[in-house]
């Protein structure tokens, strides 16, 4: 069964729904984030193959681990009630599920402004802090005795994988789930 990293969001999405938070301080500006979808994984097998292949794979993607640190409103900004902001971020998790690299993303929108870098400062600091279970790829071999057929666990590695995340800044203490769209 492949998962895709649509399915993986709405995992996420669904299991962050039901957390409890700690109450609203008013004077505490909040943060949320989502995973931003992108076409990933190789290509759809064919429908046209006369036999079925006797070597597969299998990919799971990393997944971020809980507890996690969410980025605190920068205090400057929420003194000058700056409002909302989005920061758009690409991150590089390495084999063992720490965050490797952070930077810029080309797929979200980031709010320009004065305390831009106040609020990428503040997703870095907090992504920085993050532990994800490693992506792996594992490779099967399809074994034929002539009466059962079975999958036997040839390999599995760690691997590097990548995401784009919007972060979504609220001054109000709320925090919002969206598409990151």
């Amino acid at each position: 069964m492949r998962l895709t990293r649509g399915v993986l969001f709405c995992v996420a999405v669904m299991t962050t729904a039901g957390c409890r938070h700690a109450p609203v301080n008013e004077e505490v500006g909040r943060s949320s984030f989502t995973f931003v979808a992108q076409p990933v994984g190789p290509p759809p097998e064919s429908k046209h193959e006369l036999a079925p292949p006797t070597e597969r794979s299998q990919w799971y993607e990393a997944t971020l681990q809980e507890p996690f640190v969410l980025p605190v409103y920068p205090a400057k900004a929420l003194k000058a009630k700056a409002g909302r902001n989005i920061v758009g971020v690409h991150i590089i998790v390495d084999p063992r599920g720490a965050v490797r690299e952070i930077r810029m993303s080309m797929l979200t929108f980031s709010t320009p402004g004065p305390f831009a870098e106040d609020f990428r400062d503040a997703v870095e600091l907090a992504v920085r802090q993050w532990r994800f279970t490693p992506a792996r790829s594992e490779s099967f071999e399809i074994v034929h005795d002539g009466q059962a057929t079975a999958m036997r666990l040839t390999g599995s590695e760690n691997v590097e994988t990548e995401f784009d995340l919007a972060f979504t800044f609220q001054p109000d203490g709320t925090v919002r789930q969206g598409t990151g769209k």
